[in-house]
């Protein structure tokens, strides 16, 4: 009997570790297939964009380069003539305007009258010798038919046409020093060669002036040019040379401060390029610049501002719409993010200017005003538009 306890007990303590055994390994088995059953998958979840809404239209670029304002004419005046200056225009003074033909100063200079009285006398007695040497012509002629005779005589003296050739050119040497001794004493009075601005005034009365000496540096009235030096990136921006000149193309002039403005125009366009700055220049004009409201006063430091050709298909977007890599972000019909690369046609302080592509002319779209390097393409999002873009006029 105690043998066939023992038995029964060990068979009892196998049966027991069996169970164990087979209770675990299902107890482990359940929780691998637990572990290896794949969970759910989480909703995407949808990124906040600022965005703003936009159209292709038509664009002007704005070019800006800063200039001085200089005379249409310069000039240092000179005396023509020597002499003592015995009077001076009350006018003439550091200053003040004068008009084309205005009297300056008077010099004075006996020689120069002397030589005027000699040239007239001289022209007198040159027409006297014409006349008589037309008459004695004239009497030879009626001699020569008189005596019979036919045809031409040997000589040109017979009938005296070289004597009347001598007087006839005295007669042009006589008006011609005329003329030089009038205009000599004509410039004894010194005018203004234009309408003009007194800068200098460089003689005083009882001043004694040489051929040549500097009289005053003027300033002529009638414009003020502001000449630019333009890079080929401007120059594309703006219409060809004709149309600039043949429009006189408006451009806006404005004080240093920005408080002063005028409306200037293109007189001029370099038709070559410099050397040097590889550069062309183009010219800037304002007509009766003192005549203004304020005058513009030449020598002034001014900025100008000339609005570019017009261009089609262009979105303005904010200057941080562009992303570092030159790429324009904007949202999918499907709620996506998409992007192309772009070069800014042209931009300015607020603004960057992009070429549309083809494909996407004919609806609007919203674009990124913020784009990270951190975004992928395809990815959902959620756009909030920029009122405050918008409300400046980026949508049409």
């Amino acid at each position: 009997m105690k043998r066939l306890y023992q038995w029964i007990t060990l068979a009892l303590a196998l049966l027991v570790i069996a169970s164990v055994y087979l209770y675990i390994s299902k107890a482990l088995e359940a929780q691998k297939n637990k572990v290896r059953q794949p969970r759910p998958a989480a909703p995407e979840q949808a990124m906040d964009v600022t965005v703003i809404r936009v159209l292709p239209a038509q664009h002007a670029a704005m070019i800006q380069v800063s200039g001085v304002a200089e005379p249409h004419y310069a000039l240092t005046l000179t005396s023509q003539v020597s002499g003592k200056v015995v009077e001076l225009a009350e006018t003439f003074e550091k200053g003040q305007r004068v008009n084309q033909g205005q009297l300056l100063a008077t010099l004075h200079n006996t020689d120069l009258t002397s030589t005027l009285a000699t040239a007239k006398n001289t022209l007198a007695n040159a027409v006297l010798s014409l006349k008589e040497e037309e008459r004695q012509e004239q009497q030879s002629i009626a001699e020569w038919k008189a005596a019979g005779f036919s045809g031409q005589p040997d000589s040109d003296l017979v009938l005296r046409k070289p004597q009347l050739a001598a007087a006839k050119a005295q007669l042009a040497a006589a008006k011609a020093a005329l003329a030089d001794a009038e205009d000599d004493v004509r410039n004894t009075q010194i005018r203004a060669p234009f309408d003009a601005l007194i800068v200098t005034r460089l003689i005083a009365p009882g001043s004694y002036l040489s051929a040549g000496s500097e009289v005053a540096t003027l300033y002529s009235t009638d414009r003020v040019e502001v000449n630019l030096d333009l890079a080929h990136s401007d120059w594309q921006k703006l219409p060809d040379a004709n149309e600039l000149i043949k429009q006189r193309w408006p451009a806006q002039i404005t004080s240093m401060d920005g408080r002063q403005q005028w409306r200037g125009s293109v007189l001029a366009v370099d038709m070559h390029i410099d050397d040097t700055t590889r550069m062309r220049r183009l010219v800037v004009s304002l007509e009766r610049p003192l005549e203004q409201s304020p005058p513009l006063l030449p020598g002034a430091f001014v900025n100008i501002k000339l609005q570019g050709k017009p261009i089609d298909n262009l979105w303005q977007l904010p200057n941080s719409a562009l992303s570092q890599k030159s790429e324009i972000w904007y949202i999918s019909d499907d709620q996506r993010l998409a992007t192309f690369a772009a070069t800014p046609r042209f931009v300015d302080e607020k603004y960057v200017y992009i070429d549309v592509p083809e494909q996407m002319r004919d609806k609007a779209y919203q674009v990124l005003t913020h784009p990270y390097n951190s975004y992928l393409p395809g990815s959902l999002v959620n756009p909030q538009e920029n009122q405050n873009n918008a409300s400046e006029g980026t949508t049409p």
